[in-house]
């Protein structure tokens, strides 16, 4: 594969999700194996719709989001637009009201992942893709 970088700024509030889901399949259809695709949209998806439940990213702001290929491995940043409400962490799931899934997926499916808390909080992961499996 080829190193490549991408950056887009989507508007906050309900539809950001879906807008960073979009953003995933036309920037990297054909960059990535078709069986790593899924997981990083899911995985977008869900650090995206944290960043507009608990990172201030509503209908007046955006959501930054970057995603770097390279060698062996696509790294991906969601900035939020303001520091987050609380920690940020895997918390227990409410299974009755929903929530708090978001960061167990992401645990379960990266290679690995982080939080930059300053200036604004940045979730990132990695998805290691042998060399032989990159487009």
């Amino acid at each position: 594969m080829e190193a490549f970088d991408v950056e887009a700024s989507l508007p906050g509030g309900p539809r950001a999700a879906w807008r960073a889901r979009r953003l995933i399949e036309a920037e990297l259809s054909g960059r990535v194996p078709a069986g790593v695709l899924p997981d990083v949209a899911l995985l977008v998806t869900e650090l995206v719709a944290n960043g507009v439940r608990h990172g201030g990213a509503d209908e007046t702001s955006a959501v930054d989001v970057r995603i770097q290929g390279r060698a062996s491995a696509l790294h991906v940043e969601v900035v939020n637009p303001a520091p987050a409400d609380g920690a940020v962490g895997p918390r227990v799931p409410d299974l009755a009201g929903g929530g708090g899934l978001g960061l167990h997926i992401v645990d379960r499916l990266a290679s690995r992942w982080g939080v930059i808390e300053e200036p604004c909080t940045t979730v990132w992961f990695e998805l290691d893709c042998p060399p032989e499996k990159l487009l």
